[in-house]
């Protein structure tokens, strides 16, 4: 009985321990590239059926190269993304949410 109460407190524990992690490399893609979307779908209601596929934006790769913990539910992450065959290294901070991370504006 000792040995089953060790091993459910000690898995516990792990799956404990995974909520407090750090976002990976697809979670924050997943969340700059809701950012992107969000850019497309404004400059497609401000200009309709003007819309050129050079005005809308696309995500095309992420890569994290640390994160630092902010807060309980926060990350501040360097990334390096390539958006639109441009490449760029900036620091984005994420929070968590119930829906998943998010990239907040500071």
């Amino acid at each position: 009985m000792k040995t089953y109460a060790v091993i459910t407190l000690v898995t516990a524990a792990l799956l404990l321990s995974g909520c407090n992690s750090e976002p990976s490399e697809q979670e924050i893609y997943n969340a700059m590239n809701k950012i992107v979307a969000q850019t497309n779908a404004v400059i497609k209601s401000m200009a309709g059926n003007a819309v050129t596929p050079d005005m809308l934006r696309t995500l095309n790769t992420v890569k994290k190269h640390d994160c630092v913990r902010e807060s309980d539910r926060s990350y501040k992450c360097n990334v390096t993304a390539v958006v639109d065959n441009e490449k760029r290294t900036a620091a984005v901070t994420l929070i968590r949410t119930d829906d998943g991370w998010q990239v907040i504006d500071r």
